[in-house]
């Protein structure tokens, strides 16, 4: 703006001009008077004014009152800009900027209101006949023109609909956010516009995946970078700007999907259990928690590693159970079975290897415990059958693997926890019993309990 004050007064043939910020007038060429309740002005006519108590200060010759900054009392004035000292730079200097809006208050293009009123007139008549490039330059004139008020407010939310309507989606979700920040009435709105955004970066990546770092330089209704890394941080934030709205769960579950499809998911599985806590009446119920079982499934390594997510995988089959009991639909039904069926097939073959673990290193007592479970969970399964002949076969074979250099161990005292250990008395088992399916449920003389024999 300064700049145009330069070429301005080199245009007029002046001779000289003073550019300090802190003592800058307007050129006479412009105006020899500023507009009364301008800073121009107020610097004129400040040390003649006179101050009365209760109703400010008054200037001679001129009617009504001021305040200490010059502006009229019970009027609309323009927003005073105020920095601390730390906010200060070569760019925000209050002298600078105190400049700039000088100039453009004697210039006419200060705080108007009824040129605002008169520019979001014309945007709205454009805007209704979908010339929105148009509408968006005088959507802009509103806002700077009465800045801070309702009708800058309306401005703002129109010029990110003309920006939508014009496929600018980046721009838009910006200025969209902006009015989120400042509480738009328009919320509902905004989110879904925010949402039908996102699931179009969301599918436009799907269609056509790109690395988050490689830039679009050419398709203007993308972002720059990572495409879908923005459409996942809308969805984030339409749940976190408005948890209880109709979009919110929509929001979290595409967003567990994308990450689900992405293979993450130790994320996906956050964010259907959000789905199954937060939202208990949202449609994607089912969804949440199939999926979910699936994310935990995938989530386990296989049976060298970590077994609590087939844990929680079996507590989710049975809480699917229980919710969903008689409403599901037959392919619901079928697609749980499945789940179930990897489910029970997986916690099998982890069983079998422990079992296997312990035949190995010549713990048989122990394996056939476990080949024993497996057997007894697993009834009718090929590994069931397997297992039933690996116990068999384990019969009259010694209950634990030969200690090595017995002869010389036993002349080694053994130390106090050993020897307590060594010391518990252990449960007899019953005359001519075996250990086997059979026997399981037969309860020890003198007990109601029925043993699990080793």
């Amino acid at each position: 703006m300064l700049l145009l004050v330069v070429s301005l007064v080199a245009s007029a043939g002046c001779a000289s001009v003073n550019l300090n910020p802190t003592t800058w007038e307007a050129p006479s060429f412009i105006s020899s008077e500023a507009p009364v309740g301008t800073p121009a002005w107020w610097k004129q006519h400040k040390k003649q004014a006179e101050f009365v108590v209760g109703e400010g200060y008054r200037v001679e010759g001129v009617e009504g009152y001021f305040d200490q900054e010059g502006r009229p009392i019970n009027t609309h004035v323009a927003k005073a800009v105020r920095q601390t000292a730390e906010d200060r730079g070569l760019l925000t200097d209050v002298g600078v900027t105190n400049a700039v809006d000088d100039f453009k208050n004697q210039v006419g293009l200060g705080p108007d209101e009824q040129q605002a009123k008169l520019a979001l007139a014309k945007g709205e008549d454009l805007f209704q006949r979908e010339k929105y490039k148009e509408a968006a330059k005088a959507f802009n004139q509103a806002i700077s023109r009465w800045p801070n008020s309702s009708l800058s407010a309306d401005a703002q939310f129109l010029l990110a609909e003309c920006q939508f309507f014009m496929h600018d989606y980046p721009d838009a979700i910006e200025t969209y956010d902006q009015l989120i920040a400042s509480n738009s009435k328009h919320l509902d709105k905004i989110v879904r516009r925010q949402f039908d955004i996102a699931r179009y970066w969301e599918q436009h990546h799907q269609s056509d995946p790109s690395w988050p770092t490689t830039p679009n330089f050419f398709d203007g209704t993308r972002p720059l970078f990572d495409t879908m890394g923005r459409a996942v941080r809308v969805y984030e934030n339409i749940r976190l700007n408005d948890p209880t709205g109709p979009l919110a769960d929509d929001a979290i579950m595409a967003t567990a999907n994308s990450y689900f499809l992405r293979g993450r998911y130790d994320d996906a599985d956050y964010h259907y259990e959000l789905i199954r806590r937060e939202y208990p009446r949202s449609e994607h119920q089912f969804e949440a928690h199939i999926l979910g079982l699936q994310c935990k499934l995938r989530k386990y390594q296989g049976p060298d590693y970590d077994g609590t997510p087939l844990l929680r995988a079996e507590k989710l089959v049975k809480q699917i159970k229980v919710q969903f009991a008689g409403k599901l639909s037959p392919e619901e039904k079928q697609r749980l079975e499945l789940d179930e069926a990897a489910l029970v097939r997986q916690m099998a073959e982890r069983d079998w290897k422990l079992a296997e673990y312990y035949q190995e290193n010549g713990y048989n007592t122990s394996a056939k415990f476990y080949y024993a479970e497996v057997i007894r969970k697993y009834q009718g399964t090929p590994i069931a059958n397997d297992a039933q002949q690996v116990y068999a076969s384990l019969e009259g074979l010694p209950d634990y693997p030969a200690e090595k250099l017995a002869g010389i161990v036993k002349y080694v005292p053994q130390n106090a926890e050993r020897k307590a250990i060594a010391d518990v008395p252990l449960l007899e088992e019953q005359a001519g019993s075996n250990i086997g399916l059979a026997s399981r449920n037969e309860p020890i003389e003198g007990s109601e309990n029925t043993p699990i024999r080793r």
